[in-house]
C-alpha cells in the first residue's frame, strides 16, 4: 500500500505534551520508532488489500522553526521532508493547516496513486480534505493527540489510538499486569448492544471509524483484548449476531438495509429465506424451548450473546434475519419463555429465572437511576465513559488524592493512583476509564501543575468540559441537564 504522511508536528508535540512531556520529547526526538511501529504494526484501514503492507513514500513535517528547531534532525534522520511553517501573526499564528491541505492535494493529483492518507493532527480544519480524499476512493488514517469533533473522526476509516501510539508506537509500558480473567462472551453481549444502539438511534449509515471509537469508548476492555479475541475491529463485527445489518465499503459504515430507500444502492449479497414448512411462529417456539432449557440448567444469568450462538447453532431455520425479525434482541422482545426473564444491565442482556438466579450475579449491575437518561447522553458526548454516579465521584476524589501527593505529573502514575484509589474507596474503576476521563480533560486544557485539583474544582472542570462538549454536537444543555450533570459528579440527588 502506498502511503503518504503528513504530520503536524506543533499540534502533535503539544497534545502529548499535556499527557507528560516525556511522551512528546520520545515522539519529537526518535521518529524512527513510531514511524516502524506505523508500518509494521498498525492494521491497515477497512477496505484495505489484507495482502499488502505499508510503504511511506511521502513523509512530511510541518513545524514552527523557532521553538521546534531543535527536534529537526530526528525527523531527517527518518527520511522526512521537513516544512518550516513560522508564525505569520503577533498571535503566534502559523500556515500549517494551510499548507498541509495544499501538499495533500497535490499529493492526490500527483501521477503516482498513493493508496492511504495518515494525517497526524486534532485540528478539525482537515476534515474537508479527509472528504475529498474519501470521495477519490483513498483510505484515510489519522492520529490525534487531542480532543477531536464527531465530524472530524467521522471522516477517516481509520483513528490510531493515543494509548496505543504511547504504549506501543513510544515504547512506553506501564507495569500493571492483566487482573482475573477476561469475560470474552460479556465483552461481545456489550459490543452488540453498543452496536445496536448507535444504529437504532442513527438515520444514516453509520460511520466504521465512529463505531470503532464508540466500542473502544463504552467497552474499553475490547480493543486491550485484541476485540475480544477476533484480532481486529472488523473481524469482531462481523462475529456478532447483528444480523441483518451489513457493512457496505464503499460508504466504510455499518447500515441497516431496511431503512433503505428504492433510490438507494443495494448491493447486498440475498439472504435465504426461512424453510417454508418451517413458519416464524414454529420458529420462534423453538426458541423459546432452547432459552428456557438452558437457563433452567445453569446455575447463573446467560448473556444473550451466548443464547443467539446456540439458536443459530442449534435451529437453522432462523436464518439471517432471526425469523422475520431482523435482529436477535428484536426477536428475544417478543417471546416470552416460561420461567425465564431478560434483563438488560450496563448495555448487556442476560437470561435468567428470577426464582433461582440473584441480580447480583450480572456484571456491573447498578440500580437504576432517573438522571441516567439525562447524563448518559452527555457523556457520550464528551466520549467519556458510561459510569454510575458513585464511580465519578470515587474517580475524581481519587484524581484529587493522586495529584495532592504527586510531586511531578506522570500520566501512568497518576492514573495508576486514580484506578488504585477507587478500589480504597469500593468502587472499583478500570484504568482504562481512569486514562479516559483525565486525558479528556488533559485535551480540553485542564493543567495539572497550576490549575486546582481540589474535588469541587475538578468537578466543575470536568461538568464544563462535558457541556461544551455536548453543547458542540447539538444536545441541549439547560439549567436542568446542568444540574443533573452536577448532581452525577458528585453522587448528591436532586
Amino acid at each position: 500500500m502506498r502511503t503518504a504522511l503528513f504530520v503536524d508536528f506543533d499540534n502533535v508535540f503539544s497534545g502529548l505534551m499535556r499527557l507528560g512531556p516525556a511522551y512528546a520529547e520520545a515522539f519529537a526526538r526518535n521518529p524512527s520508532r513510531w514511524l516502524a511501529w506505523l508500518i509494521d504494526s498498525v492494521p491497515l484501514p477497512p477496505g484495505s488489500d489484507s495482502e499488502t503492507s505499508r510503504r511511506v513514500l511521502v513523509r512530511r513535517c510541518y513545524l514552527n522553526p523557532e521553538p521546534y528547531k531543535r527536534f529537526r534532525i530526528g525527523f531527517s534522520r527518518a527520511g522526512f521532508e521537513i516544512v518550516d511553517c513560522p508564525p505569520m501573526t503577533t498571535a503566534g499564528k502559523t500556515s500549517t493547516d494551510i499548507h498541509m491541505v495544499l501538499d495533500i492535494v497535490d499529493v492526490l493529483q500527483a501521477n503516482t496513486h498513493y493508496d492511504e492518507f495518515v494525517v497526524f493532527s486534532a485540528d478539525a480544519d482537515f476534515t474537508p480534505v479527509l472528504r475529498k480524499l474519501r470521495r477519490e476512493d483513498r483510505r484515510t488514517t489519522i492520529f490525534a493527540a487531542g480532543a477531536t469533533s464527531a465530524s472530524y473522526d467521522a471522516s477517516a476509516d481509520l483513528i490510531l489510538d493515543p494509548e496505543d501510539f504511547i504504549r506501543d508506537g513510544l515504547g512506553f509500558h506501564d507495569d500493571e499486569a492483566p487482573v482475573g480473567t477476561t469475560d470474552t462472551e460479556g465483552l461481545m453481549t456489550q459490543a452488540e448492544a453498543v452496536v445496536w444502539r448507535m444504529v437504532d438511534q442513527a438515520d444514516q449509515p453509520v460511520p466504521l471509524p465512529a463505531l470503532t471509537k464508540a466500542l473502544a469508548l463504552q467497552v474499553p476492555e475490547l480493543p486491550l483484548t485484541h476485540w475480544a479475541g477476533k484480532g481486529t475491529f472488523l473481524a469482531l463485527l462481523k462475529s456478532l449476531p447483528i444480523a441483518p445489518l451489513r457493512i457496505d465499503r464503499e460508504m466504510n459504515a455499518l447500515l441497516d438495509p431496511r431503512r433503505l430507500t428504492p433510490q438507494e444502492p443495494q448491493d447486498l449479497e440475498p439472504q435465504p429465506p426461512a424453510p417454508a414448512h418451517l413458519p416464524a411462529a414454529a420458529l420462534l417456539a423453538q426458541v423459546e424451548s432452547l432459552i428456557a432449557q438452558e437457563v433452567a440448567r445453569s446455575s447463573r444469568p446467560i448473556p444473550v450473546v451466548r443464547l443467539a450462538q446456540l439458536a443459530r447453532a442449534g435451529i437453522p431455520g432462523l436464518g439471517h434475519d432471526w425469523a422475520g425479525m431482523g435482529s436477535w434482541k428484536r426477536l428475544l422482545d417478543s417471546i416470552h419463555p416460561p420461567g425465564v426473564k431478560i434483563i438488560w444491565e450496563q448495555l448487556a442482556g442476560y437470561a435468567l429465572d428470577p426464582e433461582r438466579h440473584a441480580l447480583d450475579d450480572i456484571p456491573g449491575k447498578t440500580a437504576p437511576s432517573p438522571l441516567a437518561a439525562v447524563v448518559e447522553p452527555l457523556l457520550e458526548a464528551a466520549n467519556l465513559p458510561i459510569l454510575d454516579a458513585d464511580r465519578y465521584r470515587a474517580t475524581l476524589e481519587a484524581l484529587s488524592e493522586t495529584l495532592d501527593a504527586s510531586a511531578d505529573f506522570q500520566l501512568a502514575d497518576v492514573t495508576k493512583g486514580m484506578r488504585d484509589g477507587t478500589q480504597a474507596r469500593g468502587k472499583a474503576v478500570s484504568r482504562v476509564h481512569c486514562n479516559t476521563l483525565l486525558r479528556t480533560l488533559l485535551f480540553n486544557g485542564f493543567q495539572p501543575g497550576s490549575d486546582s485539583h481540589r474535588f469541587e474544582d475538578l468537578v466543575t472542570t470536568t461538568c464544563g468540559v462535558i457541556a461544551a462538549a455536548a453543547a458542540r454536537e447539538g444536545l441541549k444543555i439547560g439549567d436542568s441537564e446542568r444540574q443533573a450533570l452536577l448532581a452525577w459528579m458528585t453522587a448528591n440527588p436532586l
